[in-house]
This record gives C-alpha cells, sequence and structure tokens, in this order.
C-alpha cells in the first residue's frame, strides 16, 4: 500500500472540507484515512488557521477557514498548470 505524503492528505482534507464542515469520522471516511492519521493531519491545519473546529457536547465538527480555502485554490491552480505540463510533455495537449 501507498502512503499519500502528509502535504497530498492535507490537501485532500482541505477538498473534503471546502465542500461541507465534517465530523472527524466523516472526514477520515472521506479522505480514506485512518483516525490517527486524521489527526496528525490536522493539527497543522489548525496551527495554520486552515480549518477550525468546534465542539459541542460530545460532537466536534471541522470546518474549513478562507485563509484555507485561499490555500485550497492556490494548491489546485498550481496543479492545474503542473498538469497542463504534464500533459504538453506527453504528447496529450488537447485532450
Amino acid at each position: 500500500m501507498i502512503r499519500r505524503n502528509p502535504f497530498a492528505t492535507a490537501m485532500e482534507v482541505l477538498e473534503a472540507l471546502r465542500e461541507e464542515p465534517l465530523s472527524p469520522s466523516r472526514l477520515a471516511q472521506r479522505c480514506n484515512i485512518n483516525y490517527g492519521r486524521l489527526e496528525e493531519t490536522l493539527a497543522p491545519l489548525r496551527a495554520n488557521g486552515w480549518i477550525s473546529s468546534q465542539k459541542t457536547g460530545s460532537q466536534e465538527v471541522h470546518t474549513l477557514t478562507e485563509q484555507g480555502l485561499s490555500i485550497l485554490l492556490q494548491y489546485l491552480t498550481l496543479w492545474n498548470e503542473y498538469q497542463r505540463g504534464v500533459k504538453v510533455t506527453s504528447g496529450q495537449e488537447g485532450f
């Protein structure tokens, strides 16, 4: 099994939270990672202000912040540019 690098996992978490706020279990399920890996990923996202976490009683929900959305959009822009370069160098331009 190939393990994703921490940055790729973090961007996947941000993408999932872009769709809607999620509980830890739903977020782990959506990103196909275990709870321990999720907690490792959430800590720096919280520290950087890219997500916020609210706890009501025993229920915790994670939300993408404006700063997190900005980071995600920058990442997606770079990824799309990279993909265009891959298509050009592999002769797939225009597909």
